[in-house]
């Protein structure tokens, strides 16, 4: 997730966190601080946990995550499933 934060950052013309402040400690500060809650969320993900230790990661910069997929198609064509 802070890989993915970093580039999500980075499309969007921000500096990038420094690791005291990525998304990982804020996640997991987020969880102590809260335990009767089971979402998080920021400007880039809306994050629902369980005590499983399972997540469910959605992105909601849909603007970055179009240009990201463009990186990717440019330099891995035929990675990304094509729209219907």
């Amino acid at each position: 997730m802070t890989d993915l934060e970093r580039m999500l950052f980075l499309l969007d013309g921000k500096p990038i966190p420094d690791n005291r402040s990525d998304i990982s400690t804020r996640l997991m500060e987020h969880i102590r601080d809260n335990p009767t809650k089971e979402v998080y969320e920021d400007e880039f993900f809306s994050i629902r946990y369980f005590q499983k230790g399972t997540a469910h990661i959605t992105l909601k910069r849909y603007d970055l995550i179009e240009r990201m997929n463009d990186i990717i198609a440019k330099y891995y064509p035929g990675m990304l499933a094509k729209p219907r």
